[in-house]
């Protein structure tokens, strides 16, 4: 293995660092930084990757001339030890063309769960989006056997520095004032997850 490589060196009492992230081939697995550690996802399906997109649109569409960015797997450096890929992040505008984006520009994150992120997006990453202060998390379940889709909207509260629910996880319209107002329709999504005919992969199926 090649020694520039940080996988082939031990990393320390304190983990990996995002400089560690950068020696990484670019053509490879899609890595994050979690707490020090490196954590490697699967490449997501065609299917899941509309999904992003659709919310990603619904996004953009809703809104009306807020200076913000939508873009879909955009590397969010938080700290030293933490650097991670969410699926859809709303950011300032004046970070459209900065990479990794510092997580102090986001006003909303976007995860959508696969089987083997359930304990990464629910419960790792809404602490740690939470710690740094990330006003809204929205966490999206998919199922394929029926084709069934829910979302969760989570809001931060300062006064205990946690994610509190604003809309519990739903698979029936709802809609929202954050980052701007605009309406989820959760069923025409779910219609479009059914359309194309796919279901969530299980761990260490190929794309």
């Amino acid at each position: 293995m090649n020694p520039a490589n940080p996988l082939a060196r031990d990393p320390g009492s304190l983990g990996f660092r995002s400089t560690d992230l950068r020696l990484l081939p670019a053509d490879g697995p899609r890595f994050e930084l979690i707490e020090g550690c490196f954590v490697v996802s699967p490449p997501p399906t065609a299917a899941e990757a509309e999904i992003w997109r659709w919310l990603a649109n619904t996004l953009e569409v809703s809104n009306r001339g807020s200076p913000v960015v939508v873009d879909r797997g955009q590397p969010v450096r938080i700290g030293d030890h933490d650097e991670v890929r969410p699926d859809v992040v709303v950011a300032d505008v004046a970070m459209a063309e900065t990479t990794p984006i510092p997580v102090g520009a986001l006003a909303l994150v976007v995860e959508v769960v696969s089987p083997s992120s359930v304990l990464r997006d629910t419960v790792t990453k809404r602490a740690l989006y939470a710690r740094a202060g990330v006003p809204a998390y929205w966490i999206v379940v998919v199922r394929g056997s029926p084709p069934w889709i829910e979302i969760a909207e989570l809001r931060l509260d300062p006064a205990t520095g946690a994610y509190a629910e604003r809309t519990p996880p739903t698979s029936a319209p709802f809609s929202t004032d954050h980052p701007w107002p605009l309406a989820i329709d959760v069923p025409a999504l779910a219609a479009r997850w059914s359309a194309l005919g796919s279901r969530p992969r299980r761990d260490g199926e190929e794309a």
